[in-house]
């Protein structure tokens, strides 16, 4: 288990992504290794080796009956990763993503429904700005909340109280 311990990295393109990182949990898809590092996931998407930084996830989680992992980026591309093996990344995908969030508000559109204000870290750098995302509430558009005055007011109250620096 690569918590405990050092984990073997079999694909050449994901040992070059990894670099000197350390490897804190390892799995496998039918596309070969799924690694968690401190800072990023790092798969085979379509046989290309990709790292996705912790903080670019909006949404996702482990589901055990499928054995998938499943994932919404804040730009909003949905990926879903069967895993054959699972070792503890499940578990490391929650507490990274979850590491990540600085701020999460609901704020209460004009007109009906809601937008979730989250705040996120760059697991990687410590010194990089947060990144800020409007996502709609459950039943609320997209258009909505983009056409809304007061997530815009909300966004850049919360950006002067959290943003330093």
């Amino acid at each position: 288990m690569a918590l405990f311990g050092r984990t073997t990295i079999d694909d050449p393109d994901l040992r070059h992504l990894a670099g000197h990182r350390r490897v804190l949990a390892a799995g496998r898809g039918p596309d070969g290794q799924v690694l968690g590092l401190a800072d990023a996931l790092l798969f085979a998407d379509r046989g290309a080796p990709r790292a996705l930084p912790w903080h670019e996830i909006a949404t996702g989680g482990w589901n055990r009956e499928t054995n998938i992992l499943r994932w919404t980026t804040i730009d909003g591309e949905r990926t879903e990763l069967e895993l054959v093996e699972t070792g503890l990344l499940p578990d490391l995908f929650n507490e990274r993503v979850t590491a990540s969030i600085a701020v999460v508000r609901t704020v209460p559109l004009a007109g009906a429904g809601t937008a979730v204000i989250t705040a996120r870290r760059n697991l990687a750098d410590e010194a990089a700005r947060l990144l800020w995302s409007a996502a709609p509430g459950r039943g609320t558009t997209p258009e909505q909340v983009a056409a809304d005055p007061l997530v815009g007011e909300e966004l850049a109250r919360l950006r002067a109280e959290y943003d330093v620096g």
